[in-house]
């Protein structure tokens, strides 16, 4: 049962390679891996010791100094590892190709221009790596995903250090910034990063715990037109900004569903996710063969938007998801957040944590959440 369920999941996140390449949706959440009984999820620094890793298989793996040559299957943990290290630089000399495409399209590639010259040949967007290339790039550490045993496996045996990572949740995400600065002795910097997610969503959640549920709008986050998000993080996303997500109990990351489930949810937002090509436009020209979606309350209010882009995605967890939260709290609740600049927000964000400067054209490029 084990196999199987890894191979399910392994499929999943082969959607994600595809999508960041804009050829298929993306079905994010919480992944179960066959090491998630084991204990995870900590790291240690001691002194007679070594960095010690504990990862997310529960696997625990001692490095004498922080590495100097980095290795990345994973896709999302170039745009992290940035921003745990706070400025540009080169140690990330592999990392899979599907980051790369994402990389270009929002503002990483201009504060983290050294992640261009990353070798991409060793490794495959379905997370399989070529070991002999892989050891031609002499990495001193490689990040693989928990559902990839075997290929966890080869690496190690050929004398390679691997830490094995899972994504979906926000307790994912703290869990990457605590290994990931300990790893490379930040640890100062991973705390405030830590403190600051917390204090900026908070300042959103805050507020909107005045207003009763009643006053909640129905939010659709889809990742096709008739595809949407069910259980995981848009959930969390939603719960924070103040929405009714009617997909949170489903089952499965992604789901099927017909016009009249939507006519019966009946929502007053719709979020469109990044990793497919649909865009505002097409609800409202109802541009859908057999659907019409013009008596839906967010199409006919015009209140079809697209998760921005920034370091990473918006949509999944990243380091800017206190971003995403005041952005959604801010489109759903204006009266409320009326004192809420989101270029502003945006602006300070990106001083505080990345140390750089946005130019106006890029604040205004990052907020286009039409992309048209």
């Amino acid at each position: 049962m084990k196999h199987q369920k890894t191979n399910v999941e392994r499929r999943e996140f082969l959607g994600l390679s595809a999508a960041l390449l804009g050829t298929a949706a993306l079905g994010i959440g919480g992944c179960a891996s066959p090491f998630s009984k084991k204990s995870a999820n900590t790291a240690s620094l001691g002194d007679k010791e070594g960095i010690v890793i504990t990862d997310q298989a529960g696997r625990t793996t001692t490095f004498k100094e922080a590495p100097k040559r980095i290795c990345t299957c994973i896709i999302p943990l170039p745009s992290i590892f940035f921003a745990v290290m706070g400025e540009d630089n080169p140690l990330i000399v592999g990392c899979n190709p599907a980051s790369l495409p994402v990389y270009k399209r929002g503002t990483l590639e201009a504060m983290y221009p050294s992640l261009a010259q990353a070798n991409t040949d060793w490794c495959a967007r379905d997370f399989n790596v070529n070991i002999e290339a892989l050891l031609a790039l002499k990495p001193d550490v490689v990040f693989q995903w928990t559902f990839m045993p075997e290929s966890i496996k080869k690496m190690e045996d050929a004398g390679l250090k691997v830490i094995a990572l899972k994504y979906g949740t926000v307790d994912d995400l703290k869990t990457w910034i605590t290994v990931l600065s300990t790893l490379m002795q930040k640890k100062e910097r991973g705390t405030k990063l830590l403190s600051y997610f917390d204090k900026e969503i908070s300042r959103v959640s805050e507020r909107i715990a005045t207003l009763p549920k009643s006053e909640w709008p129905v939010a659709l986050h889809v990742t096709n037109s008739l595809k949407v998000m069910g259980k995981g993080f848009t959930s969390y996303l939603m719960d924070q900004s103040g929405a009714i997500d009617p997909t949170r109990d489903m089952g499965e990351r992604q789901v099927s569903v017909n016009m009249e489930q939507v006519m019966q949810w009946n929502p007053q937002f719709i979020f469109v996710g990044n990793f497919n090509p649909i865009k505002a436009s097409d609800f409202y020209n109802n541009t859908f063969p057999g659907q019409d979606w013009s008596h839906i309350p967010a199409v006919q209010n015009k209140h079809v938007y697209r998760f921005p882009v920034g370091g990473f995605p918006w949509d999944p967890p990243c380091v800017e998801s206190p971003l995403t939260v005041k952005w959604l709290a801010h489109l759903m609740h204006p009266e409320l957040f009326k004192d809420m600049n989101m270029r502003a927000e945006v602006s300070q964000f990106y001083k505080d944590i990345y140390n750089y400067y946005l130019t106006e054209e890029q604040i205004t490029k990052l907020l286009d959440h039409t992309q048209d």
